[in-house]
């Protein structure tokens, strides 16, 4: 009869593990995130914004490009023997003048495009985050209306995002862990005894003087 009972128990206990696991349901967030509309929309505002960036800086190559020309011939100028000392002269003080033009201008065009892409890139980050809350926001609000117990996200990214999603409060049991394990504090601990498994010889010898 005991056995019976036992058994009985067992299979109600087994049935309420399957209906359970029935009720935690995994997620793929990469696909989600891709095909979210809003993230199509966000990487098509990226792209323009791009462009534009593309279209500032090739003005300022264009700039670059004019002075670099100009620096040549005024280099060349400066070195020509059938002109006079004094125009020589002045070409020479000209060619530098535009070199140093042609140098900060190259400065420039490195400190915008680094700048450029710092904002589009915080940006960035800063608009898939708002995604990824929305969907993940989105997710637990569907987990509740289900009555979900747990949501699994299973995409080649979980590493960085966190494999469970949602989890129904009754399945936390980070207290009650921390509480047995608690529960054996001595109310008096030396710190020697923290770590102290009672296998050091040294201890032993010395209880055995005692």
């Amino acid at each position: 009869m005991k056995k019976i009972l036992k058994l009985g128990a067992f299979i109600f206990l087994l049935a309420g593990m399957v209906g359970a696991a029935e009720k935690i349901v995994f997620v793929d967030l990469e696909r989600v995130f891709d095909g979210f509309y809003k993230t199509q929309l966000a990487k098509s505002k990226v792209e323009v914004q791009q462009q534009d960036i593309e279209k500032e800086k090739q003005v300022m190559v264009d700039e670059l490009t004019a002075i670099s020309s100009e620096v040549d011939s005024l280099k060349k100028e400066a070195r020509d023997t059938t002109l006079t000392d004094e125009i020589r002269d002045s070409k020479r003080l000209l060619y530098e003048e535009r070199l140093l033009k042609l140098r900060t201008k190259q400065k420039e065009i490195e400190e915008f495009s680094a700048r450029r892409q710092q904002q589009l890139q915080v940006q960035i980050t800063r608009m898939s985050q708002a995604i990824m809350d929305e969907i993940r926001q989105t997710v637990v609000e569907y987990a509740k209306s289900e009555g979900l117990q747990a949501v699994v996200d299973n995409s080649s990214r979980r590493a960085a995002i966190g494999v469970f999603i949602y989890t129904h409060p009754d399945l936390e049991i980070t207290e009650a862990i921390l509480a047995a394990l608690n529960s054996k504090r001595p109310d008096v601990l030396e710190k020697d005894e923290l770590f102290n498994d009672g296998s050091d010889p040294q201890n032993k010898t010395a209880k055995g003087a005692n």
